[in-house]
């Protein structure tokens, strides 16, 4: 049976978990990562495909990464734009195929409206605080109620609500009706405005990329501290007390430690066994946070004949089965790529298929928007995450009604040796990869200052 020490265990080398391992050791204490899987990166994968990197995970940073922006200069990987020049394609409630500049003209009324709705909402979320949203002055009332119901309240026309459905789902990657109208003032809140989140390139959430491929972030740290990380270490059962913790992993391997930070989304964090059990009152908290559904599906050509058509790769529509695409080109690459999205219900339900009917679906709707070209791509590669075995789920976790006001509290608060961090915990673009290393630095920091006198 093997067996470890270091000052600090983490579980998980997702960006949290390494953020937080390494600035443990830099502060002088020896962290120990125990990972399940056979590499780092938990929601981050990048794939070759016909030697292209296709990112099946995490992919964007935005104007406002600080943290992913300095990290990436600093570990030697560099960044390109998102390509965002021409027309988006529309499909939305009925309206057929139209490009972008009939659509404004069409239902201009309409996108105005939209554009009211979306300024209240940056109103109503500028009282949430995204560390305590359970505080607003209206969380009680905003909790008690789902997105959906608010959003069906506001007199949207078809076109506006439908667009405004897409967007959002775009974003929690569940349908509207599953989420507190409280947790979508926080997620605003935590990226800003809804600028930041619903603009049709989406804005400042997803405008840079990076050259190699995302992994490159993670696998660079890891190199860092690659002394510190075990592989294939799934721990399934926690001893804590006050001032040591012993991590049992399947196989028997066995650590110890003086603190532990689980760098896992809040419902896998809750499928490990802890002794003593942890209060109801955090159980039921991870009872109630789900990882949502995303699938990508890239489609790769031999030009992005698209941009000769005026067209920017993108669509919007809910005919399906995507909802919506990227031209997700590769800087210095000649192929034409277009990724496109299966979130929330989509994604659920085209998981399911076959990889043939799911390709064949897909590649219908690309025609319809971008013409017969599209039905003709060299390469074809998709990934689901709910099915992913230590992931079950893609890039954030929800909270539906009522949860935020009875349970939010105990989301990072540490339980004596144990620390929490995840994308989830952050309280600045959370379910990205900047909150990802907001949340490794600051359980880092709790630990930190709980051992280093």
């Amino acid at each position: 049976m093997a067996s470890s020490e270091a000052d600090v265990i983490v579980v998980g080398a997702g960006l949290s978990g390494l953020t937080a391992a390494r600035t443990v050791l830099a502060a002088g204490l020896t962290p120990l990562i125990l990972e399940a899987d056979t590499r780092v990166g938990g929601r981050i994968l990048t794939e070759q495909l016909a030697g292209l990197p296709m990112e099946l995970g995490a992919q964007w940073i935005g104007d406002t990464h600080h943290r992913m922006f300095a990290l990436a200069a600093e570990l030697g990987v560099e960044t390109y734009p998102q390509y965002d020049d021409g027309e988006t394609s529309y499909d939305l409630a009925g309206t057929g195929v139209m490009r972008q500049n009939d659509f404004h003209t069409r239902f201009a009324d309409e996108l105005a409206e939209l554009e009211k709705v979306l300024r209240r909402l940056d109103e109503l979320a500028a009282e949430v605080s995204p560390a305590a949203p359970w505080a607003a002055p209206h969380a009680a009332e905003w909790d008690a109620i789902t997105a959906g119901a608010w959003y069906d309240a506001q007199g949207l026309s078809p076109v506006a609500r439908t667009l405004l459905e897409i967007c959002t789902v775009g974003i929690l990657a569940v349908p509207t009706v599953e989420v507190s109208f409280l947790h979508l003032l926080f997620t605003v809140q935590t990226c800003g405005v809804t600028a930041e989140l619903f603009a049709e390139s989406e804005g400042g959430a997803q405008t840079t990329r990076f050259v190699g491929g995302t992994a490159e972030i993670p696998n660079r740290l890891a190199a860092l501290i690659a002394d510190h990380i075990v592989f294939d270490s799934p721990v399934h059962f926690i001893e804590h007390s006050t001032d040591s913790v012993t991590v049992h992993c399947r196989g028997g391997r066995v650590a110890r430690g003086r603190r532990i930070i689980v760098a896992l989304s809040p419902t896998l964090a809750g499928r490990i066994m802890y002794d003593p059990p942890l209060s109801g009152y955090r159980d039921q908290l991870t009872q109630r946070m789900p990882n949502s559904a995303a699938m990508k599906a890239f489609f790769v050509y031999d030009e992005p004949f698209w941009r000769n058509e005026g067209l920017n790769g993108q669509l919007i529509s809910d005919v399906g089965p995507a909802r919506m695409s990227n031209d997700t080109c590769i800087q210095g690459d000649d192929h034409g790529v277009i990724l496109m999205f299966l979130e929330g219900e989509q994604a659920r339900t085209h998981g399911h298929w076959s990889e043939e009917e799911r390709r064949a679906a897909l590649t219908a709707e690309l025609v319809r928007h971008f013409g017969d070209k599209a039905a003709h791509p060299q390469h074809y590669i998709d990934g689901e995450w709910g099915s992913r075995q230590w992931t079950r789920g893609c890039y954030n976790a929800n909270c539906g009604p009522l949860v935020w006001t009875t349970y939010g509290a105990a989301l990072a608060e540490p339980i004596g040796s144990i620390h929490w961090a995840s994308t989830d915990t952050a309280t600045h673009w959370s379910a990205y990869m900047e909150g990802a290393v907001e949340a490794g630095e600051r359980a880092a920091r709790e630990v930190i200052d709980a051992l280093v006198q």
